[in-house]
């Protein structure tokens, strides 16, 4: 029998080929019974979502008392890692229920002839889905302990932000690599997919995919694949392929979801080397990860060219969220720093392969270029950027390059409004006498993308004109009547400047809508 010594230990992963599916069906009508779901668990934490709970260890203080009713036991022994007297489990939860969690290997004996009961796993609700993953370390200490294979947990801040850039495939084939807990193939099947594959190099992270997708009744559509990248995956295609895989530099491999390579991309660089074979046509492949500018080969132009001969099929869109330079990366391999020696020794490697700055990525190709020139753009994220946003750049990109070869004429029938949440800055000046002049202005965007244009004196009532009534020729002839430009300013200037804003999302046009952001 397995005896959960200690919570840094990794016991074997929960399930096993001869488990009956009916102890799947048990627990799934369990968690639903106990109203084990997102909603009512962040209420019961007091937190917003799953993604902001602490654990008692980390000092959460409510519900912490002894657990009176199912729900409360799951918290504790599930998203806590807390052990629980045997009896008050299988009191609370039920004897049927707690033989599927022990014929699961869900729970085992916290040590020998006390009585308690501990999890071998983490289990929770997220996104849907109810989905199992290595325990937490309690310290920091059992950081050092962990396996290499580690099955990093999916209630993180960064597989929520990765998992919101993830559109949906309704009737495609879905892949995800590097998938971990298989949480975003499992996503897609849960909203339409008609297959996805969940591949990880690890095959502790296989074996905790194939147990999710038999948790959540969705083993007919999700196919866990033990592969290193495309190796395992012969001739194979597909219509979505999404990744977060490890972009941590590394001197030496230590942990499986972390660490990739000497510069961080060897991981990624060999995914998107692999799309001209796996990717189809109209098919799309959205990363999150940390990549290098470097000197003379910023980050779009090196993944065009990991796209190797295949590069001219596809457009690119890469959107930042969040830069630092090699130092600071020093310091996030090295967890604060370890001397001048190792620190030299880092920043000669950096220096070495040319980087000049890291910029957390949002790097999504589609394979629609056929035909005709590809296009690639970057942009820096707004904010809560997620797949809608980069809808919307691509959209932006396409208008741009078909719509003719001028501002004037891409602009021709439009009429734009000014974009919710566009912010502006008049910049005044005094003069000798203290009076005030505005000599200038900034336009700002948050969303979809974050942008800041710096704009003309003018630009106020401009914005004020463009109120989705006016052409850019009653734009200029309002600007006129206002006084605010000479006989020589040309329909082709005001387009330009219309244009740029546009372009920076502080105006919408109406054949490129802008989604309303989260929350609006």
């Amino acid at each position: 029998m397995t005896i959960v010594s200690g919570l840094a230990a990794a016991p074997p992963p929960p399930g096993a080929p001869d488990v009956p599916p009916t102890a799947f069906a048990v627990l799934r009508d369990a968690l639903t019974a106990a109203r084990f779901d997102e909603p009512t668990v962040s209420a019961r934490l007091g937190v917003p979502s799953l993604y902001d709970v602490k654990r008692l260890a980390d000092g959460r203080t409510t519900l912490a008392s002894t657990p009176e009713d199912a729900n409360a036991t799951l918290v504790r022994l599930f998203i806590d890692s807390e052990t629980l007297p045997t009896s008050l489990v299988e009191r609370l939860l039920g004897s049927e229920v707690f033989g599927a969690l022990q014929t699961l290997k869900l729970v085992a004996p916290a040590a020998e002839g006390t009585g308690s009961l501990a999890a071998t796993a983490m289990l929770y609700p997220t996104q849907g889905l109810w989905l199992a993953s290595d325990r937490q370390p309690m310290r920091v200490a059992d950081l050092a302990l962990l396996p290499q294979d580690y099955v990093f947990s999916a209630l993180n801040p960064l597989t929520q932000q990765y998992l919101d850039v993830l559109p949906d495939a309704p009737g495609g084939r879905v892949l995800e690599l590097c998938a971990g807990t298989g949480v975003a193939a499992l996503r897609a099947a849960r909203r339409g997919a008609a297959e996805a594959w969940a591949t990880d190099i690890a095959p502790r992270c296989v074996e905790f995919s194939r147990f999710n997708a038999q948790l959540n009744g969705l083993a007919d559509r999700v196919r866990a694949v033990e592969s290193d990248a495309w190796a395992a995956l012969g001739a194979e295609t597909f219509d979505l392929v999404v990744a977060h895989p490890p972009y941590v530099p590394a001197l030496s491999h230590r942990f499986d979801f972390r660490d990739g390579g000497a510069d961080g991309e060897q991981v990624a660089r060999r995914i998107v080397e692999g799309l001209g074979t796996h990717l189809r046509a109209g098919g799309r492949y959205v990363m999150r990860a940390a990549l290098s500018d470097r000197r003379d080969a910023p980050i779009a132009k090196r993944v065009r060219e990991w796209l190797g001969t295949a590069g001219d099929g596809f457009d690119l869109v890469v959107l930042e969220n969040g830069e630092y330079g090699p130092m600071e990366a020093y310091r996030n391999v090295t967890k604060g720093g370890k001397d001048f020696v190792d620190c030299e020794q880092w920043l000669r490697h950096f220096d070495a392969l040319g980087v000049e700055r890291f910029a957390v990525s949002v790097v999504e190709l589609r394979r629609d270029a056929a035909g005709r020139a590809p296009l690639t753009e970057r942009r820096v994220a707004g904010k809560a950027p997620d797949h809608r946003a980069i809808d919307w750049v691509f959209r932006w990109a396409c208008r741009a390059a078909s719509r003719g070869a001028t501002p004037e004429a891409r602009l021709a029938g439009q009429r734009p409004r000014v974009a919710p949440g566009a912010r502006l800055a008049v910049h005044l000046e005094s003069d000798a006498s203290g009076a005030w002049f505005n000599v200038g202005a900034v336009v700002e965007t948050a969303w979809p993308t974050h942008a800041v244009v710096k704009a003309p004196p003018l630009a106020p009532t401009l914005l004020e004109l463009c109120d989705g009534t006016r052409d850019v020729s009653a734009i200029l002839g309002g600007l006129r009547q206002a006084g605010l430009v000479s006989g020589d300013v040309t329909r082709a200037d005001v387009a330009h400047l219309v244009e740029v804003l546009a372009a920076a999302g502080a105006l919408e046009l109406p054949d490129c809508p802008i989604p309303a952001a989260v929350g609006a």
